[in-house]
C-alpha cells in the first residue's frame, strides 16, 4: 500500500499533534509559523502524521455539494472491526458519531482520466454503520480554527466499522432511521441525509483529490461519508449504533 509524503515544514507541526494524542498534553493552538493557511497545508500536516503511523486504512470526508470538501486519511492502526474495545488513552474519547461508510473492493489509481460516478460505482464491495471516535488535542476546541482542526486528521481518534452489506446496489441511505445508544440508552435520533448519488459523487471526488496528493485509493480502505448523529461521550462504556437497512455497530471504551 502506497504511503503519503510529506513536505515542507509540516513535520514539526505534526510532531507537535503527534505528542499532544501520546502524552495528553493539549496544546492551546499550533505555534502561529506553523498554522495552516489553506487546506493544501493542512494537508501536508496531515500526510507528515501518516508518515510516522504507518499506512493509510481509511478516509474521511463529508459527502454533500462542497467542490472542496474537509477530508483526511486515517492510519489503517486506527480502523478496528466491530465490537472494538478502546483502552483508556492519553487524549479521552469526547465525542462519538454515527455514520454510514463503505469499503473498497478494488483499487482507484491515478489515471488520466478523471474518475466519474459510475466509475467509482463499480469499486465499492459494501456498506457498513460505522462509529467514529474523536477526541481533540486542543485545550480549547472553540478557539482552534477549522484548518489547524482538519490538520490533526479533524480530531479523528479511530473508526469502528461495523459489518457489511454486499448486495448495497438497492440501497437507499437518504431516508434511512438512525439511533445512537449509549450505555443502552438512547440519546440521538434521526431519519435524514444525504442521498446514494451524493455519496458517489464524493467518492469520485476523493478518488481524483487522491491522485493528484500522490496517493490512490485501495481495495480494502474504509471510506466514511460524514456524521449522521453525534453525541458527547461522557461516563459511558457502550456504544451502539443503529442505520436502517445496515444494521448496528457497537464499540466499548475501557
Amino acid at each position: 500500500m502506497e504511503t503519503i509524503v510529506n513536505t515542507s515544514g509540516a513535520p514539526e507541526a505534526a510532531r507537535l499533534l503527534l505528542d499532544a494524542r501520546q502524552t495528553g498534553t493539549t496544546l492551546p493552538h499550533l505555534p502561529e509559523h506553523l498554522r495552516p493557511r489553506s487546506q493544501a497545508d493542512a494537508h501536508r500536516i496531515q500526510d507528515a502524521i501518516i508518515a510516522q503511523l504507518g499506512t493509510v486504512g481509511g478516509w474521511k470526508i463529508f459527502a454533500g455539494d462542497e467542490p472542496a470538501p474537509f477530508l483526511s486519511p486515517l492510519p489503517a492502526r486506527l480502523v478496528f472491526d466491530q465490537g472494538h474495545q478502546a483502552p483508556k488513552s492519553p487524549l479521552p474519547i469526547v465525542l462519538v458519531e454515527l455514520e454510514i461508510a463503505l469499503t473498497l473492493g478494488q483499487d482507484l489509481p491515478a489515471r488520466d482520466i478523471p474518475y466519474d460516478v459510475p466509475t467509482v460505482r463499480e469499486a465499492i464491495a459494501s456498506f457498513h454503520p460505522l462509529l467514529e471516535l474523536i477526541s481533540f488535542s486542543w485545550t480549547d476546541r472553540d478557539q482552534v480554527d477549522r484548518l489547524t482542526q482538519l490538520s490533526d486528521l479533524q480530531n479523528s481518534a479511530g473508526f469502528v466499522v461495523g459489518d457489511g452489506m454486499a448486495d448495497w446496489q438497492a440501497f437507499d441511505p437518504a431516508g434511512v432511521g438512525s439511533a445512537l445508544r449509549l450505555d443502552g440508552v438512547e440519546v440521538a435520533t434521526t431519519s435524514t441525509g444525504c442521498d446514494l448519488h451524493t455519496i458517489l459523487r464524493t467518492l469520485a471526488l476523493l478518488a481524483n483529490h487522491a491522485a493528484t496528493r500522490g496517493v490512490s485509493l485501495r481495495k480494502g480502505q474504509v471510506i466514511t461519508t460524514g456524521s449522521r448523529l453525534v453525541a458527547p461521550i461522557g461516563g459511558a462504556k457502550s456504544i451502539r449504533g443503529e442505520i436502517g437497512g445496515l444494521g448496528s455497530v457497537w464499540a466499548a471504551l475501557t
